[in-house]
Order: structure tokens, then sequence, then C-alpha cells
């Protein structure tokens, strides 16, 4: 690779964009090589992590500051390189990643996707459910109640060895704080969107109630492995990548992966009090974004 010498002396014009930067890449690249490039790559990389080491293990100072900043330079420059080669502007590259990372990073919105309907169309800013446990015979029934009504049907855990699956709606409860979303509760709450047809049939449908539950499956089959979601490193990117994959289309995918974290840690911090507690009640509050318990003997004393 050139030095930075060398790139700077050849240099017809000064860079001031990616696309500046790319067409010096292009010009100073002798080789023009992938193998090249990706060994020059991998020994940057080397050298960017041995001078991290330095700065961990010695007093930082301007020098090893300025060694960091030429190694990320040079990084640069092998990557932008690579981009070259198989004719990727690295302007789109920089514009799709700030996008994927206000997807993925950034505090996101109180939504309000119903704003515009009438009353009994949307999903009530504030509200209360209360679930009740029982036993019959051998299986733990779980019934959820509004306003005194009963909603829904009665739950069990549908497993051979119970889990406490049948407090699961909780988690729907928390996708309509968090995100203000969620096709589940619209249904039980009697507030489809029905004077849209268009947004009955595909927002408030069933295939986005299939979307939802298959979204809550899929947190719940991987809680065990993550301790239950405890802390807030157990909701890995990953899986929020997935869930936002499995949104697309609907007007949930607007939601950013750190409001579906948010979602998914208050939906299992009142799981697990509902399911230690055996019920409780839950107050739901989409302008907070909260979820907030009360233990059974509250709701009795209450």
């Amino acid at each position: 690779m050139p030095t930075t010498s060398d790139r700077k002396d050849r240099g017809r014009k000064p860079v001031r964009t990616f696309a500046d930067y790319q067409a010096m890449v292009e010009r100073t690249d002798e080789r023009k090589k992938v193998i090249v490039s990706l060994l020059g790559l991998a020994g940057e990389l080397g050298d960017l992590n041995s001078t991290f080491k330095k700065l961990v293990l010695q007093r930082d100072s301007q020098t090893l500051r300025g060694d960091l900043r030429e190694e990320i330079g040079d990084i640069l420059w092998y990557l932008t390189s690579l981009a070259v080669l198989h004719k990727i502007p690295l302007q789109e590259v920089a514009r799709e990643s700030a996008r994927k990372a206000e997807r993925l990073y950034s505090q996101g919105e109180v939504n309000r996707f119903d704003d515009g309907f009438d009353h009994e169309e949307r999903l009530p800013r504030q509200f209360s459910v209360t679930f009740s446990e029982k036993r019959n015979g051998k299986q733990l029934l779980v019934r959820i109640m509004v306003s005194g009504v009963i909603v829904g049907d009665t739950l069990t855990d549908n497993a051979h060895k119970g889990d406490g699956y049948r407090y699961h709606d909780v988690f729907h409860l928390a996708y309509a704080a968090v995100l203000g979303w969620s096709p589940v509760v619209r249904r039980l709450l009697r507030r489809k969107r029905r004077s849209d047809p268009r947004i009955d049939e595909i927002e408030d449908g069933g295939r986005a109630v299939v979307v939802e539950e298959a979204i809550s499956a899929l947190v719940f089959n991987e809680a065990p492995q993550r301790a239950w979601y405890s802390e807030e490193s157990s909701v890995d990117i990953g899986l929020l990548k997935t869930i936002i994959r499995l949104t697309a289309g609907l007007e949930v995918h607007r939601c950013t992966a750190k409001q579906w974290k948010a979602a998914i840690l208050q939906g299992y911090s009142a799981f697990k009090q509902l399911k230690d507690h055996c019920g409780g009640r839950i107050d739901v509050d989409l302008d907070r974004q909260t979820l907030t318990y009360h233990p059974p003997q509250t709701v009795e004393d209450s």
C-alpha cells in the first residue's frame, strides 16, 4: 500500500468526499487484487490491535494517538480498495450504514400508529389488565380481565412441562406499551381499525397477529439460555435483527432495535413477577412506554 506521503503526492485534488477518497484509492492501488487487499487489511487489523494493547498497558500519549489515527487510515484504505474492486460506491455504503445504525440503535419515538382514527379504534393510552390464575386438575389456567370483563381465552402453558407461557399475553402488552403496536391487544380490546379496510386487513389482520405471536414464541424459546432476559446484555443484536426482519412490511417496522429491546426487557420483568406471584395487575401506559406490576394482594385491597 502506498504511504501517506505517496498518496498525498499523487493526489490530483483535495479529498473532500467519499467519492474523492475512493477515486484516490483507485489511482494509488497498484496491485488491484482482492487477495492483496484482504491480506493487507488483515495485517493492518493486527497492527491496530497492537496499538490498542499499547494504549491499554501504557499511559495515553499523543504519539500513540497518532499511531492509532494512522492505523485507522490504513484500514480505511484497504476497505476502500475492496469497495473499488467490487464497484461498490463508498458513499452508498456510508449512507446505508447510517440508516442501519439509526434503525438499530436510536432511541426511537412514542408511536401513535392509530392517530386519526376514532376513539373506539385507537389503543387506550392507559389501561390495566388483571391476570388471575387457578388450578384445574393438573393444569394451571390463566384468564385476563380488563375493567372487570374477561377478554380472550383462558390460557394454559400448552407444553409438556410447565414454563409459565400461560402469562405470555403480558409480552403483547409490552409491545403495545413500548412500541405502540400489538394486533393481538387490538383484538383483545376490540380496537381494530375497521374503518380503513386495508389497515384492518394488513396491520390488524390475521397475518400481523401470526407475526406477533411468532416473535413472542421466538423470544420465549431463547429465554432460558438468556437468563430470562434479566439483564440488558441478554438481549443480543442478532435476536433483534431477526425480529426486525420478521416485521418487514408492517407499520411496526419503523421501530428501532432499542425499542424492541426495551419491550422485551419490560415484558419479561412483568412476566417473572406474574409467574412468581401467581397473577396480579399490569398497568399499561403507552405515553410513558411502561408496564407497572401490582401483586394480587394489592389488586384485592384496591
